[in-house]
C-alpha cells in the first residue's frame, strides 16, 4: 500500500510537468511472454550453437557416455540441497508521458527475490528476502530537465528510476523501438540483478555438502564472473525448466562421431537419467539435462527435463561423480503441487514455487 501512495507522489510531480495520459481503465499488468526464459538462454549463447566437448572425468577413468543413470538421492540419505533462490517480479503499464514532441511509455514495476532455507526435517524458512520498487521510462525521449525532475522525485519516494532504453543481455532480445514492449525485458534484468546479490550474500554459507539451487540460468552476470573468480566450484547450481530448442551436439571424435539435435538427444534420454554434460563459454561453463518424468505423463519429449549448470572456475573436466550427485539429488526433488495453474508444472522442483510466494 506504501507503495501505491510514493507512486502516486511521482505521477502527481510529473503531471506539474508535462502531460501523463494514463493507461486506459486504469494501470495494465505487463504479462510475461511464455517463451521469454528460452528466448534469454538463446541471447546468452548466441555465440555457441554446437556443442562438441563433453566436459567431465570420472575418477576411475570410465570413457564418459552419452546418457547415464541417476536414480533418487533422497534428503533422508543425503540432505545436498539446503537452499534455494527464485525471483519473481509484476509490472505495470501506467500511460505514456507527453513532453511537447516527446513521448515515452512509463511503467511500475516490483521486483523481489527469495532464498529459502531446508532444515533436515524438510521445513523451509525465509532465509533472505528482498523487495524494490522500479519505475521505467525512456530517457532519451524526454528532456534532460524533466529526467532529472522524475528521478529525484522516484528517489525521494524510495523508487529506483530505470531507463528503458539501456541495452541489457534480456530487454535485448525485443524491440528497440516498442518501448513498451521492452519493459518486461528490461524488469527481468534488474529481478537478474538482484537474485545476483542474494548469491553473493548467502555464498559464505555454503558448502560442498550444502548445495544452493538456483531457479534459472547462471551466465548472467555478474553471477557468472562472481563464481568464475572463486577458487574450484562453487556449491551453486542452476536449474532451468525452459531452454533454448536449437543447439546440436556431438557426440565421439572422428568418422564414429554423431550430431544430434537436442529434440534427439532428450526424446531418448530416460526417466531418472542424465545426459553428458557439455562445456560452454570456453570451459567456464558445464551444463546437462536431466529428466524428472517418465514421457508417457508428458505431451512432447522435452517436457520433465531441466537443464542444470555448474560454474567451473577451473576450465578442466567436471568429475563425473559429482554431476551424478547433483543429478540424483534433483530427481528427488521432482514431486511438486505448484501454487495455482503452471504449464512448467513438470520441470518444478518442490521448494521453488514456494520461494515466489514466501
Amino acid at each position: 500500500m506504501r507503495a501505491l501512495q510514493d507512486l502516486r507522489h511521482v505521477l502527481k510531480t510529473l503531471a506539474q510537468e508535462a502531460e501523463v495520459l494514463s493507461a486506459v481503465g486504469g494501470a495494465v499488468e505487463d504479462l510475461e511472454r511464455p517463451d521469454f526464459e528460452e528466448r534469454e538462454d538463446q541471447a546468452l549463447n548466441e555465440d555457441e550453437r554446437i556443442f562438441e566437448t563433453i566436459f567431465e572425468k570420472s575418477l576411475d577413468g570410465t570413457k564418459p557416455s552419452l546418457y547415464r543413470p541417476t536414480p533418487p538421492l533422497t534428503r533422508s540419505k543425503r540432505h545436498l540441497f539446503r537452499y534455494f533462490l527464485d525471483g519473481s517480479f509484476r509490472s505495470y503499464f501506467l500511460g505514456t508521458l507527453l513532453e511537447h514532441e516527446r513521448e515515452t511509455p512509463v511503467h511500475f514495476a516490483q521486483i523481489g527475490a527469495c532464498v529459502l532455507r531446508r532444515e533436515d526435517n524438510g521445513s523451509v524458512r525465509r532465509e533472505v528476502l528482498e523487495i524494490r520498487n522500479l519505475l521505467l521510462a525512456g530517457r532519451k525521449r524526454l528532456s534532460p530537465e524533466l529526467w532529472d525532475t522524475l528521478k529525484n522525485a522516484a528517489k525521494t519516494a524510495g523508487i529506483r528510476l530505470v531507463d528503458l532504453e539501456e541495452r541489457d543481455i534480456v530487454s535485448r532480445v525485443l524491440s528497440d523501438f516498442d518501448l513498451r514492449n521492452k519493459a518486461a525485458g528490461k524488469v527481468r534484468f534488474e529481478m537478474h540483478n538482484l537474485e545476483a546479490e542474494l548469491i553473493r550474500e548467502v555464498l559464505p554459507r555454503l558448502a560442498m555438502d550444502r548445495w544452493l539451487v538456483v531457479d534459472g540460468s547462471l551466465q548472467f552476470q555478474p553471477t557468472l564472473n562472481d563464481l568464475s573468480q572463486k577458487d574450484g566450484i562453487q556449491p551453486v547450481l542452476g536449474v532451468a525448466k525452459n531452454f533454448r530448442k536449437d543447439p546440436q551436439f556431438i557426440f565421439g571424435r572422428g568418422p564414429r562421431s554423431e550430431r544430434r539435435s537436442i529434440y534427439k538427444l532428450l526424446a531418448e534420454l530416460e526417466p531418472y537419467h542424465r545426459t553428458a554434460a557439455y562445456s560452454a563459454r570456453q570451459g567456464k561453463l558445464v551444463f546437462w539435462y536431466v529428466r524428472l518424468r517418465e514421457q508417457t505423463q508428458m505431451d512432447y519429449p522435452l517436457m520433465g527435463v531441466v537443464k542444470a549448470e555448474l560454474v567451473n572456475p577451473s576450465q578442466e573436466p567436471v568429475p563425473s561423480e559429482l554431476i551424478d550427485l547433483l543429478s540424483r539429488a534433483l530427481v528427488a526433488e521432482r514431486s511438486v503441487t505448484p501454487h495455482g495453474q503452471d504449464r512448467r508444472w513438470h520441470a518444478h522442483l518442490y521448494p521453488i514455487p514456494s520461494c515466489a510466494t514466501s
